[in-house]
């Protein structure tokens, strides 16, 4: 298998694939001290954990390369499934029925009329 090819079934693998020329860079250097089965065995041991996460909280790929991490122990995975993120605690405000205004949660022009942005909205503007 070429180095491409095994950089492209490294990126295919990994959960949050973001970066990808400075990746490839990366993984070039990391061949250079670990072979490919040993990176890969690394990720297997970790998907898990990082799968279990949210995307925001999982190491670009750039980052788990130069930092060796194919070598780190396992994280346990931690399932909370009472744990509500903010992105599931806006999603269930913005989708439910009592939903009024904008995304500052200033009154839109559907509930009031349309003269209405043009009076209420100074923007720190004083009108007199």
């Amino acid at each position: 298998m070429s180095k491409e090819d095994q950089f492209e079934t490294f990126w295919r693998a990994y959960p949050r694939r973001i970066g990808k020329g400075a990746a490839r860079k990366s993984f070039e250097k990391a061949l250079k001290l670990e072979s490919f089965d040993g990176i890969m065995a690394g990720l297997e041991r970790q998907i898990a954990y990082y799968t279990s996460k949210e995307q925001q909280f999982i190491p670009h790929p750039t980052t788990w390369l130069n930092q060796e991490r194919w070598s780190d122990e396992p994280q346990p995975v931690q399932r909370n499934s009472s744990r509500r993120t903010i992105a599931d605690a806006a999603r269930e405000y913005l989708t439910s029925n009592d939903y009024r205004g904008d995304a500052f949660g200033l009154p839109s022009l559907i509930d009031n009329g349309p003269g209405y942005a043009d009076t209420s909205l100074s923007h720190g503007v004083r009108r007199h």
